[in-house]
């Protein structure tokens, strides 16, 4: 009697709790009350099935990631409220923490077992080659991107793309601002153009094709990899499906931005990594394995300039990791780290290319020294001399705006000159002023980059076709209704607002947030699975996320995170254990062990 008691009572404080939990999460997100019931079931279930998980090492990992999952709401979801009253707006939201930590808590672990209940079957040997398979899925995500190209003939070109072209074009001076590597490999594309008496237009579209053909290339791989793995085909042609059938890619790979084949060689990194962390280090005894890894990471520093501090910390990790092959590597990989500043350094300079401004790098120190100068802050004499010298602070105060930094970078009196040749003084004043400001600093900080980490924000993804400036005028720069097809432009346009406005969940693949924590989430299921030495392969996508927080001039931009979208397979994929199908010889039945 007495057990049936308990049991009662177990399932009516499960009740009352699922029911506060449902109320809570309603109450916070403001979901229609119609769907109060339905999720108060979905809910129940999932904490009925969490209550038989056993696993205290999954416990403890999904409590610790809902947790900062549910600061990030708490936080994120109120960032126009602290644009005008500061952190005063959280005195009464513990409530909400508790409630959201506790939900998410349950459905994290939930999903967590169900992903470690379920591993994927690896084959002895796939159908089909990896060579035919590569070729077959580069040839077919050319031949589905490519038609964006023509309906935006001649591709889409942003201001930030018209910066390159002039300075592909010889018409501007080359600055290491827009990347000289990524301006260099333009540059042919529109001589040819010229040489033949084609204007710029055609010299940018025939660089897109080339772009759009390489992309395909490198995006293909992923198939072939996973094929060369014994994955099964289905994971192959998922993985084909996200990548034609999410508007971003089609729209991307014709799009004239770094960021577009550095994310496809962000992800060409991630599986190289996989693949020396399988093989314990064996991959890089390879010379052709290990000679192709090294040039993937001079490629990656010269294609984005926070790609030197992601293949920096890479490249310091694997070498503590296989130590014992410091022989090997060690030399190869300080050539490496050496190499690629003399060459942006020195180097550009003898050829006469300008460095990068230093303000381009410091964006959250002005927007922390804005927000101060905005709200009155603590500011001594000497500081208040040294930031008029740099920007009067009237107009700081005028410029401040507090999810981006451009105001103040490019506002007319900012001076670039006094602030790179005092570098050292401009860091000296933005420290002094910290601590007497350190409330103004955090919320800076918080608008500056919520939208890399908070779910709920969205911002543009997609640039569409040229921008009407002035410039691309001056430049011959248009845009043409090639075949007829310019009237399927506002088809693609309407089609992605309503994936990324009007579906709730499937909106989540052009989300940074949600792109960020499923790569959060993928790695904490390889540490409850104590696979860590494989969270080596995530670090180049958390590099970067850390350079964007460290350094981001704007709160939420997708294409700085391209990279998580690209590798999204990769990391939902490896987040399930992997167990090889292995055939004894002589005998038909197949048993079960791990990859």
């Amino acid at each position: 009697m007495e057990k049936k008691d308990r049991k009662r009572n177990h399932a009516a404080a499960g009740i009352l709790l699922d029911l506060v939990l449902v109320w809570a999460l309603f109450q916070y997100f403001n979901f229609p009350a119609y769907l109060l019931l339905f999720a108060a079931v979905c809910l129940g279930f999932v904490m009925k099935r969490t209550a038989k998980i056993k696993n205290r090492r999954l416990l403890l990992g999904c409590a610790v990631f809902s947790f900062l999952l549910s600061v990030s709401f708490l936080i994120g979801g109120k960032a126009d409220a602290i644009q005008k009253t500061g952190f005063r707006v959280f005195r009464s939201d513990f409530v909400y923490l508790a409630a959201l930590t506790a939900a998410f808590f349950f459905i994290s672990a939930w999903a967590a077992d169900w992903v470690l209940r379920h591993p994927i079957r690896l084959a002895g040997k796939n159908r089909f080659s990896p060579g035919t398979v590569w070729a077959a899925c580069s040839v077919f995500l050319f031949l589905s991107w490519i038609p964006c190209l023509f309906v935006y003939y001649p591709g889409n070109i942003s201001p930030d793309s018209l910066v390159c072209i002039t300075q592909a074009a010889g018409r501007s001076g080359l600055s290491n601002w827009q990347p000289v590597f990524y301006i260099l490999l333009i540059r042919p594309f529109l001589f040819f153009a010229l040489s033949i008496g084609k204007s710029l237009n055609f010299g940018a579209a025939l660089f897109l094709a080339f772009q759009a053909a390489a992309m395909a290339v490198m995006v293909g791989y992923l198939p072939c990899w996973l094929t060369r793995k014994g994955f099964p085909l289905w994971i192959s042609a998922a993985a084909m499906a996200y990548f034609i059938f999410d508007p971003v890619f089609p729209m991307y790979a014709v799009t004239m931005w770094k960021d577009v084949p550095f994310g496809a060689l962000m992800l060409l990194y991630v599986l190289n990594l996989f693949d020396i962390i399988k093989s314990r280090g064996e991959w890089l005894k390879n010379t052709r394995s290990f000679v192709w890894f090294l040039i993937l990471n001079l490629l990656i520093a010269f294609l984005r300039n926070n790609g030197y501090y992601i293949i920096f910390v890479t490249l310091a990790v694997l070498a503590f990791l296989y130590r014992k092959q410091w022989k090997r590597l060690v030399p190869s990989f300080l050539a490496i780290l050496v190499i690629v500043p003399v060459i942006q350094g020195p180097v550009y300079r003898a050829c006469g290319v300008a460095r990068s401004p230093f303000a381009e790098s410091v964006g959250i120190p002005l927007q922390q020294i804005g927000r101060t100068v905005a709200t009155q802050g603590k500011i001594t004499e000497e500081q208040k001399k040294f930031l008029n010298r740099l920007l009067p602070l009237d107009e700081i105060k005028k410029d401040y705006l507090p999810t981006i930094s451009d105001p103040i970078k490019f506002d007319p009196a900012f001076n670039d000159d006094f602030l790179n040749k005092n570098k050292f003084g401009f860091l000296k004043v933005w420290g002094g002023m910290m601590i007497p400001n350190f409330k103004s600093y955090a919320e800076a900080y918080v608008l500056q980059t919520f939208g890399f980490w908070h779910v709920g924000t969205t911002n543009w993804v997609l640039h569409y076709g040229i921008a009407d400036d002035p410039g691309m005028r001056e430049n011959g720069l248009s845009m043409s209704n090639l075949g007829s097809l310019a009237g399927n432009r506002s088809s693609i346009q309407n089609a992605f607002d309503c994936l990324q406005k009007k579906i709730p969940l499937l909106s989540g693949i052009v989300n940074i947030g949600v792109l960020f924590w499923a790569a959060v989430f993928s790695a904490c299921l390889l540490i409850i699975r104590k696979k860590t030495k494989f969270l080596a392969a995530y670090l180049p996508l958390l590099v970067l996320w850390g350079t964007l927080m460290a350094a981001t001039p704007t709160y939420c931009e997708f294409r700085y995170m391209f990279a998580f979208a690209l590798a999204l397979p990769v990391v939902v994929i490896l987040a399930f254990p992997l167990r090889r199908n292995i055939r004894p010889s002589g005998r038909a039945a197949n048993s079960t062990g791990r990859a």
